[in-house]
């Protein structure tokens, strides 16, 4: 893939390997960021500081750009000021659908998320797999997660129309590199800094960032038209707790807590990030996503694609080695 590519949101966590990858290969490069160009960036790279809520410095930037990739997004949970989860992730996406039809882009990827794939509130019986239904706005689980369905209809409507889009749906990425330390990483940094008393029993999908990265430019070789859902390995809590003891010394918690008092401590939590105005650790609307264990299907992606994530310890121990190591 020798064309000029755009990716909007490259100095997120996923966006900023999709950089290096796409670099590294060639490729030539444009960055559409709303933060400055950050440090170990290479030169090559062109970057351009602006907000996808800009609808000229989406078209210009767009200009003479055969393959976009929008991953721009407000991906913290529990933000309390919660329009912007609306502005950002829906108004946000359905700019750049209208700036990619202006342009004449000949592949748009949206990067979504496989939570909004599910009802939160119901045992799965099958494993994930993309449905060709979605659920109802009622079952999405807060105010980010209804963000990024609207975004979602949004898309899926666009194809429809017969706009070249393709949609993909990480688990949850880990790895080094991310500096707006999102849910994940937040996690994994309290847990091996200052753990709980006690942990949720759950189930989490963690998939290696560079592995969902090389599946974004995989996907890009495609027809436009495909939905991709970028699985890794299933891992529950306790599970996860043993691999990243001996990479502490902190004493990691052995005793779990029932959903209902999760989700009572996640609701006082809320009120002190009213006052705060900042993002709790531990957010309600994370504590419903993790009330269900689910297992991920991406096989259908994997074949796809012709693409297999790498096993995810090696990937949750580079994140860990990472966050003991990184101010952040």
């Amino acid at each position: 893939m020798n064309k000029k590519i755009l990716i909007i949101g490259g100095a997120g966590f996923i966006g900023r390997h999709i950089v290096s990858q796409s670099n590294a290969l060639g490729m030539d490069v444009c960055v559409l960021d709303v933060m400055p160009r950050p440090d170990g960036i290479a030169a090559t790279v062109k970057w351009q500081q602006g907000s996808i809520l800009d609808q000229d410095i989406l078209r210009e930037t767009m200009q003479g750009k055969s393959i976009v990739f929008h991953l721009a997004a407000l991906a913290h949970l529990g933000v309390p000021q919660k329009h912007r989860y609306h502005q950002i992730n829906a108004i946000g996406t359905k700019n750049v659908l209208a700036a990619a039809r202006f342009a004449g882009t000949e592949h748009l990827l949206i990067t979504s998320t496989e939570v909004i794939l599910r009802d939160w509130r119901q045992a799965l019986t099958q494993p994930l797999t993309v449905p060709e239904t979605l659920p109802d706005m009622s079952a999405m689980a807060g105010p980010y997660c209804r963000s990024k369905l609207d975004a979602e209809i949004a898309a899926r409507r666009a194809i429809s129309a017969g706009q070249a889009v393709s949609l993909l749906y990480p688990t949850i990425p880990v790895g080094p590199g991310d500096y707006n330390l999102t849910a994940p990483s937040a996690m994994l940094k309290q847990f091996i800094t200052a753990p709980p008393p006690a942990y949720l029993d759950c189930r989490f999908n963690f998939i290696g960032v560079e592995d969902v990265a090389r599946a974004h430019i995989l996907a890009a070789e495609q027809k436009p038209g495909g939905k991709y859902l970028l699985g890794g390995d299933d891992v529950d809590m306790s599970e996860l707790l043993n691999w990243l003891a001996p990479l502490t010394d902190k004493k990691l918690p052995q005793k779990t807590v029932p959903y209902k008092l999760a989700a009572m401590t996640a609701h006082i939590a809320k009120l002190g990030s009213l006052l705060s105005g900042k993002a709790p650790l531990a957010s309600l609307e994370g504590v419903k996503l993790a009330k269900q264990k689910i297992y991920v299907d991406s096989s259908a992606s994997r074949k796809a694609l012709g693409w297999s994530p790498t096993p995810v310890k090696p990937a949750i121990f580079r994140a860990a080695t990472w966050l003991k190591t990184t101010s952040l």
